[in-house]
């Protein structure tokens, strides 16, 4: 990681302190993604899988391939430090409500 990229991520996006500042020289780059499942396209690959006598496999060759999962957010990428690391108890909901605009 060079020096611009570590300034960015200088600060905990938890406790809004220094990454330095506990003195121990770790942190952590977290990546938090929020996807939501296509329910008709799970439905269109069952079927098709019933349809071949019940083998998913067959059904996963056979089939258009679509994304049965699509992100619903953008990916947020927040910086953790060491000691908010090993202690906060926090969702990840809440996490990616904390991660920088």
């Amino acid at each position: 990681m060079k020096e611009d990229e570590l300034r960015k991520h200088a600060t905990c996006s938890l406790c809004s302190k220094p990454i330095g500042e506990s003195r121990v020289p770790l942190f952590w780059r977290v990546s938090i993604e929020r996807f939501g499942v296509r329910l008709d396209r799970i439905r269109r690959q069952d079927g098709l899988a019933a349809f071949l006598g019940g083998c998913a496999e067959l059904a996963q060759i056979m089939g258009p391939s679509e994304d049965l999962a699509e992100p619903v957010m953008d990916k947020l990428t927040l910086t953790v430090c060491d000691t908010c690391a090993c202690t906060a108890s926090t969702c990840v909901a809440a996490l990616a409500e904390k991660a920088p605009a």
